[in-house]
Parts: C-alpha cells; structure tokens; sequence
C-alpha cells in the first residue's frame, strides 16, 4: 500500500497509486504505447526483454522490497510508471511517462510517490542512473533536491538523495553533496538491475576531472516528464 492515500491532479485528472501485481495488463498496455525512445532512456537497452523484466517485477511486487506507482488517467489507463527496487536500505529507481503526458509534472509527482513510501518503509537513500543525454529527467531529480555525479562511463549520470524518515518533513536532505560517493547497487533481489546498460550519447562530463554539481537550470533541452 502507498504511504498517502491516492490523490487526483484537478487539472490533467490523473490519480497516482500504488501498483498490484493485479495492474499488470493495464501495464502492459502502456508499455505498447511507449514511444521507442523513451523505452530506451527506460532501459538502457532496445527489444522486448526489459519490458518482460518489468512485467515480471509487477508479479512480484508482494516482497517488502519492491514498490511500484503508477499514474491512471481518468479512463483508467497507466500513463506513467515508476518503481524501486531496495536492498540494505537503500533503493534503485526508474521512472517513464508517455509521449503525449509529458511536461505535465507527472514524474515529479511519481518520484516524489516512491520518496513517500521509501520515507515510510524506512529506507536511508534513494538513487538511480540516467543516461547523460536526457535532459529531461536530469531537470527533474535536480529539481527534487538530488545530488547528480557522473558515472563510471561518462555516458551515464548517477543520482542521489538522502530520505527523511520522518514524512511530516522533507523528503529528501538539503545537505546532499555532489562530491556524495553514490555507489550504484545491483539491488535487485533476483540480480537483475532496473538498468541493462548505459545509453549512446555524452554531453555530460566533469571539466578538469572533477565532479561537478549541476543545476536544474543548467539542464536544457527536451520536455521534461
């Protein structure tokens, strides 16, 4: 179950819930509809295999240490999807919107649904890895106050934020620093990562051989999700 009850955006009429392993035609429905890049920017791999990975996760999301969320328009379709995997209190994460609904704030209000129940089932930290060439979701997590690195390739941007236990106050630590060691896991309990491998393309990458924070603002280009 979700840490808040589900809500509804007044404006788009979208309801953000915790997904059962119930949900798993409408979200394989969904996954019809993605268009390839964003499967791409999803998986980090082309073909049908990551999305039947995906599909196998939603049977699964009975263990304590899957979670899943999705946004449901009002004709109950899923237009976007997110989910965690957590290992040792910590937890990797993902998220994707259809073409046609991004630029409305529904993967912010996905992240902070995964922030939510990470902050109740009491996990320390939430991360993730993003290709370097998606704008997009680096504004967002930038914008939910987490701290961005560059990967081991320099394709790959790996994020961070701290989770408050208690969810009266932030999410998420101010204190997050770039310089932060953001080891990524395979924390997936049946070894297989959200992420297969890293994506085509590099505009990210340390000046001088140092880390460097970057800003939401500085992140430009594309319709964030």
């Amino acid at each position: 179950m979700s840490a808040r009850p589900p809500w509804t955006d007044p404006i788009i009429r979208v309801q953000i819930t915790s997904a059962q392993a119930t949900d798993r035609p409408r979200v394989t429905q969904f996954l019809t509809k993605m268009d390839h890049n964003g499967l791409y920017q999803r998986h980090f791999s082309h073909g049908e295999a990551p999305n039947l990975d995906l599909l196998r996760r939603i049977d699964m999301l009975g263990d304590a240490d899957r979670h899943a969320v999705l946004a449901v328009g009002a004709n109950g379709d899923v237009l976007g999807h997110g989910e965690y995997v957590a290992e040792n209190g910590e937890a990797e994460f993902a998220l994707m919107v259809l073409p046609l609904f991004r630029g409305l704030g529904i993967g912010a209000r996905l992240l902070r649904a995964m922030l939510d129940h990470a902050s109740m089932a009491g996990l320390r930290r939430l991360h993730g890895m993003i290709q370097a060439s998606n704008a997009p979701t680096l504004r967002l997590v930038l914008r939910q106050g987490f701290a961005v690195v560059p990967g081991a390739d320099h394709r790959v941007v790996l994020v961070s934020c701290e989770i408050e236990t208690n969810v009266e106050t932030k999410f998420f630590s101010q204190s997050n620093t770039a310089n932060a060691p953001v080891p990524l896991i395979r924390n997936d309990p049946d070894r297989t990562p959200l992420h297969r491998r890293i994506g085509p393309r590099a505009p990210f990458w340390p000046r001088g051989g140092q880390v460097q924070r970057v800003s939401a603002d500085a992140v430009g280009g594309g319709q964030e999700a």
